[in-house]
Formats: C-alpha cells, sequence, structure tokens
C-alpha cells in the first residue's frame, strides 16, 4: 500500500552517531524514505538502500523548501502521508501502525507523536487522554495528508525556518482541518543546541518554575548555544505570520510561553540577548529581524471552506 512515506530534511549534520540512529529507527518503518540534503559543507552520510531517494540542490534552501519539495515528490510516486522528520528524530517503534488506524479520516490534516526532549527535565510525558485534538504541532515526527497539505497552499517558503510548523498548522486549524495527536507515542527530540547545568542548579530551576508555575524559569537549568541566524529568523518570522493570518489569533506566541508582541520580548529576546556568547550579534540579529518582518510585503491568508 502505497499509504504514508517518511521524509527527512537534513543540515551539516554534526552528530553522526544520532543520526544514524535517527535514520534507523526511520528505514525500520517505511518502504520509502526521502531524504532531501540542505548542507553547506561536505560530510559522509550513512549508506543506504534503494529504498531512499537522495534529493538536493547542493546549497541551503531552506526548511520549508525542502518540505514542499519533498512532499511533491511523495505524491508523484503516489503516497497520500507523508512522516516529516530532522536528522535527529528518533521514532517510537509502533509510529506507522498507529497512524494508520486514522489516516482515513477526512478530517485530519496532520497526525502527531508527543514530542519530548529528554535533556530539557522540566517536560514530562502526557498519560492521559490518549489522544486529543490540538492546535498545533511541530513538523518532525508528524504525519500530514498531502491532499490537505495541497489545498492549504503548501508550506510557506519566504518563512525558511522557524515557526513553519506553527503558521502551517494555524492555516490548517482556519480551514476546518484538524490535528490528532496521539499521547501513546512518544518521539525523543532534540530542540536546539543546550548544555545541562549542574544536577543541584537544575534543582533549583524546576523548582522555581513549579512555584512560579512559570516554565520560562526551568530555561535556566540549562545553558542554551544561542545561534544570531535563528534569532533573526525568529524575530523576522514571528512578526510575519502574524500579520499574514491576523483575524485568526496570535500564532506561535505559545511558543515562548507568552501571549504577545511585548511577552515574547520578555520570554525571548531578552533571554537570547543575556545568554549570548555573541551580545552584539544576537542584538543586531533582533533588530533586523523585526526590521525585514516589518517591510516585508504580506498578502493577508483568508480561509476558504474545506
Amino acid at each position: 500500500m502505497k499509504d504514508i512515506a517518511a521524509g527527512i530534511v537534513i543540515y551539516n549534520p554534526d552528530d553522526p552517531e544520532r543520526f544514524n540512529e535517527s535514520l534507523t529507527s526511520v528505514l525500520a518503518q517505511f518502504s520509502r524514505v526521502y531524504l532531501f540534503d540542505n548542507s553547506t559543507q561536505k560530510g559522509k552520510l550513512p549508506s543506504f538502500g534503494s529504498n531512499v531517494t537522495y534529493i538536493t540542490e547542493h546549497k541551503n534552501q531552506g526548511i520549508a523548501y525542502a518540505l514542499n519539495r519533498i512532499m511533491e515528490q511523495a505524491e508523484r510516486d503516489g503516497f497520500q502521508w507523508l512522516v516529516t522528520m530532522d536528522q535527529d528524530s528518533i521514532l517510537p517503534d509502533n509510529m506507522v501502525a498507529a497512524y494508520r488506524e486514522h489516516i482515513h479520516d477526512a478530517d485530519l490534516a496532520i497526525i502527531c507523536p508527543q514530542v519530548i526532549d529528554k535533556r530539557r527535565k522540566y517536560m514530562a510525558v502526557k498519560t492521559e487522554p490518549a489522544e486529543e485534538f490540538v492546535d498545533e504541532c511541530i513538523t518532525s515526527g508528524s504525519c500530514t495528508s498531502i491532499e490537505a497539505w495541497k489545498k492549504l497552499g503548501k508550506f510557506d517558503e519566504w518563512l525558511f525556518v522557524d515557526l513553519v510548523d506553527n503558521e502551517f498548522c494555524k492555516r490548517a486549524v482556519a480551514f476546518g482541518y484538524k490535528i490528532l495527536q496521539l499521547n501513546s507515542l512518544v518521539m525523543n527530540q532534540e530542540f536546539g543546541k543546550i548544555i545541562p547545568k549542574s544536577e543541584k542548579t537544575m534543582r533549583f530551576w524546576l523548582r522555581v518554575a513549579n512555584l512560579l508555575h512559570n516554565e520560562n524559569f526551568a530555561k535556566f537549568s540549562y545553558r542554551k548555544i544561542v545561534s544570531p541566524a535563528r534569532v533573526y529568523y525568529t524575530n523576522r518570522n514571528i512578526i510575519y505570520v502574524n500579520r499574514k493570518l491576523a483575524g485568526y489569533g496570535p500564532v506561535a506566541y505559545q511558543n515562548y510561553n507568552c501571549r504577545g508582541y511585548i511577552g515574547f520580548w520578555i520570554s525571548f529576546n531578552f533571554p537570547s540577548f543575556l545568554r549570548a556568547q555573541d551580545k552584539k550579534a544576537v542584538w543586531k540579529a533582533i533588530w533586523k529581524g523585526r526590521r525585514d518582518g516589518l517591510n516585508k510585503h504580506v498578502e493577508k491568508w483568508v480561509a476558504q471552506k474545506k
């Protein structure tokens, strides 16, 4: 049955062991895997068989562009659903079998697992309910209907990286589709580069976060490697997506445990600046991202009937 294929987007993988583990978990469950290589540096990839279709344009085209090309190829090959992944996603063993129980529901645009970064001690596995409808999910590990993807106008390639999933999910729900999260599936995913602090320090900040009912304080339990480029795209894109989808409620602010742009500065920009290894570069990235997000011509998206 050509029902579900897998697609992996890679970019200069710097942890071969983790990437091999990720690829192994994918090959164990899928008859067809599409690998889009956005790498800008030459590196040795693990060997793979004829069931892997390798795609590259020898430059970084961004996550949204790569996802669209994979989707297009999967559609040409006759697949109806695609599970999208990052290079460090480790899939649970029973993922595809669980997804197959739901792919015949025409109301679904996406089926997704519960995603946990085991390095972040404040993230806890949710056991109840077994499944639930959610407003959004990350692209990694998500099984997306190719028909829904086409009707929604594909992924927004201008975003390049960051908030691609938030923007797509917002359009899906506004369009009338549903996103089903299977909490029985727990996917191990690493979000960014972090260095855990001492056990004593981690326990302290976790207690503070629990006492104040604010997850942002738990993030002081580790040291984050701040990328000026990612700070730029986050600042640029959060302005762009909220302009594009004005009228459908805030987009992506919940990523940073806030409800609006002022909260975004408090919970993302200021901590990024304070934690940055190169504070000058991060400060410039914040203001350049803000400027480009405001200056970008935006056509407001309007949901059509499903």
